[in-house]
């Protein structure tokens, strides 16, 4: 082992051009896990080489930096919320489906950035950079090839081998997400560097003319790539970032008139601004939408009577999460006000790092029904901070804004004393601005948490005084491993870093069986499709959502089997169906999906055997315990109910649900039904009215059930 600095410094490079576009076909979660679980084995493999240093130095390397502290504090504060969590798994590991965010993965960015401080050297950012940017723009590309209907991706989807925009679901001509796999993702990562960016294209010492034209160049493609995400978050973090950056670049010009190259400064601006100017944003006319609007102020001022045309008339943009949906900043009022609640009920540490998805629905505001998202499970509050304050309480919070505020306090430092490196330092607090903006409006995700960790790093490298003197000597007694103690060490280290990179593959081996076993499944091959998903849970026991899947498979295998006469088959199935479904409780009994499931499960069962209809309402009333708004649990409690022939019990229900959720389309109809049943016309008349008023206008299935009713 010649020089573990170096490969330290490799591995960075590494992780910075590899994350960003780096996803999968095969798995369950394409973007996140795959991105994270790189993470995880690059952050093993850094660590290693580290440790592998200090082994081979013969001693502890360790330099002390101002976030250290805060850094600390903040892991201390995950680690007691994970501690006192309501499902420590789910704070280990996050929220399956997000994963970023979880103690472990909080810990790997704290190491990174501990790693980065003391390894990677001033005279290595510069290729660092190079690299980041380098990265950026391949997925800059990426993403407006998307825009222009050509998605790279579908290249390589499987069944797919197709240079076009065919293998999404999603519309990602509209709003494109590249490598990232959601809009506002992509943007927060391209505000993040994109004042980086701008700021070594305009810097005017040390970088050639090749290196300032790449980042002008890179900086330009990640603007435009922003603007194609249609990100409201993403611009609105833009413009805060850009007002610390042009603050910063001010003070930097009055200071040196010759620290920022006017000629690059220009030139940037205006492809910034023409790239504005020729697609628009979510907040300001393209050139063509001007010269429309013209157009149109001159014909009607040439003419009497105004336009009608409805093409013509200038259309408000609608701030919806899809079309015809609730706006989602009313969306995210309501989520807000959840997660209020939810730190009130667990104030000092939260209700455990990533348990939103639990604590939320205990809390979940009835106004929620009323809005087109209703039915959603929201993992996160759309908030950073509050999601902080919910999940990790005052304690998680506090040391979170901590790290920020004392990192703005260096930067204000470096600011007044290090002239040479203020307008990249100024940058980098200006991309933090811009993703802490972003993020109130969202969350974070794993690329730009592993981004901003490392960008603390190369502010406190490029601010530090290298010790000369240290270098000098360490360029003269080259460190060897040549002791026994040093081989043992080494040869330990090598075990656990190895253990933990096959946990690490066998994680994500497991989503990967999940994921084919549910394809499978779905296309019928159901044999198959189960030996895969049982596979998985193999490699991942602990992991409630594989037994959740599985019992409902099994369920309906069963009631298939049962319907064909194979009886003993079916007792087998239904057998193993019970089995999973206990599973998937014993390993996390506070996702409430996984309660629906398991009711839905025994509703189907009942097909078989009517008595576990009673397992069916004991469970949807461990649900409703869970979430007592949820107006779905109310509904299927009630169809049981109906179906057991306790009518009044299940009228009270329904009358229930209806007031959770009084534009509940399908409990509004058997409303009317069984008033209709009791001989309460008026009543069921109503029923059919307020469809017709409030939920489903013109419906002439409620119209023809009302003149029905009118003539008994």
């Amino acid at each position: 082992m010649k020089n573990p600095r170096k490969l330290v410094v490799f591995f960075f490079n590494f992780l910075l051009f590899s994350v960003p576009l780096y996803f999968r076909f095969v798995n369950e979660e394409l973007f996140e896990f795959n991105k994270m679980i790189l993470v995880y084995a690059l952050t093993t493999i850094i660590v290693f080489f580290w440790l592998a240093r200090m082994i081979q130095e013969k001693k502890l390397i360790f330099k002390k930096t101002p976030l250290d502290v805060p850094i600390f504090l903040f892991i201390v504060s995950q680690l007691v919320s994970t501690i006192f969590s309501i499902h420590p798994r789910t704070s280990m590991l996050g929220y399956y489906s997000r994963f970023n965010g979880g103690l472990i993965s909080m810990i790997s960015y704290a190491l990174l950035y501990f790693a980065f401080v003391n390894n990677v050297k001033k005279k290595d950012l510069l290729g660092i950079l190079i690299t980041t940017f380098m990265s950026g723009a391949i997925v800059s590309i990426y993403g407006i090839l998307e825009h222009f209907g050509h998605s790279l991706s579908c290249l390589f989807a499987p069944g797919i081998k197709d240079f076009s925009v065919s293998c999404w679901k999603q519309d990602v001509q509209s709003r494109v997400y590249a490598t990232f796999g959601q809009p506002n993702w992509l943007a927060a990562y391209a505000i993040t560097i994109l004042p980086l960016g701008i700021s070594l294209a305009i810097q005017k010492k040390k970088n050639i003319f090749s290196q300032k034209l790449f980042f002008s160049v890179a900086s330009a493609l990640l603007f435009a790539v922003l603007i194609f995400t249609k990100s409201r978050s993403g611009l609105i973090g833009l413009a805060g970032g850009m007002f610390i950056f042009l603050i910063g670049a001010l003070i930097t010009f009055l200071r040196n008139e010759k620290a920022i190259n006017l000629e690059f400064a220009a030139a940037l601006l205006a492809i910034i601004v023409l790239t504005a100017g020729i697609f628009g944003t979510m907040y300001t006319p393209s050139f063509s939408e001007i010269s429309n609007k013209n157009k149109q102020v001159e014909i009607l001022n040439n003419n009497s009577a105004p336009s009608t045309n409805s093409e013509e008339t200038e259309q408000p943009v609608a701030n919806r999460l899809e079309l015809g949906g609730t706006d989602s900043g009313e969306i995210r009022k309501i989520v807000w006000k959840g997660g209020l609640q939810i730190w009130k009920r667990y104030p000092i540490v939260g209700s455990g790092v990533e348990t939103f998805a639990y604590s939320y629905y205990l809390d979940r505001p009835r106004e929620h029904n009323d809005v087109s998202e209703w039915d959603f499970l929201y993992n996160k509050a759309h908030n950073e901070l509050i999601n902080f304050l919910a999940t990790t309480g005052i304690f998680g919070l506090a040391t979170y804004l901590l790290i920020f505020v004392v990192f703005g306090i260096e930067v204000i430092k470096a600011v007044f004393k290090n002239k040479e490196a203020l307008v990249v330092s100024v940058a980098i607090l200006a991309g933090i601005v811009g993703l802490f903006i972003s993020n109130f409006f969202g969350f974070s995700t794993v690329m730009v948490n592993a981004l901003m960790f490392i960008l603390f790093g190369i502010f406190i490298t490029l601010n530090q005084e290298e010790n000369q003197k240290n270098q000098k000597s360490l360029v003269k007694n080259k460190a060897e491993i040549n002791s026994p103690e040093q081989y043992f060490a080494i040869t330990m280290l090598s075990i656990i870093s190895i253990v933990l990179l096959i946990k690490i593959y066998n994680y994500w081996d497991a989503d990967r069986l999940f994921s084919l076993g549910k394809a499978y499944f779905a296309s019928n091959n159901y044999l198959l499709g189960i030996q895969k998903q049982v596979e998985a849970t193999q490699k991942s026991p602990k992991e409630a959502l594989y037994y959740d899947n599985l019992s409902d498979n099994y369920a309906m295998l069963a009631a298939e089997f049962a319907k064909t006469g194979e009886a003993t088959a079916a007792a087998q199935l239904t057998n193993e169906a019970i089995k999973a479904s206990d599973l998937a409780i014993e390993n996390n009994d506070r996702h409430l999906n996984f309660y629906k499931t398991r009711s839905r499960v025994f509703i189907t069962l009942s097909q078989i055997d009517e008595s576990f209809i009673t397992e069916a309402q004991k469970t949807i009333n461990m649900a409703i315990e869970l979430s007592p708004t949820d107006p779905k649990l109310f509904y299927t409690q009630a169809i049981i109910e109906l179906s057991n022939g306790n009518n009044e019990t299940g009228l009270q229900l329904i009358e229930k649900t209806l007031e959770l959720k009084p534009n509940y389309e399908k409990a509004r109809w058997k409303a009317s039904e069984l008033y209709e049943n009791n001989g309460e016309i008026e009543k069921a008349i109503e029923q059919l009215q307020y469809i017709i008023d409030y939920i489903s206008p013109g419906n002439e299935e409620a119209k023809n059930k009302i003149a029905k009713l009118e003539m008994l």
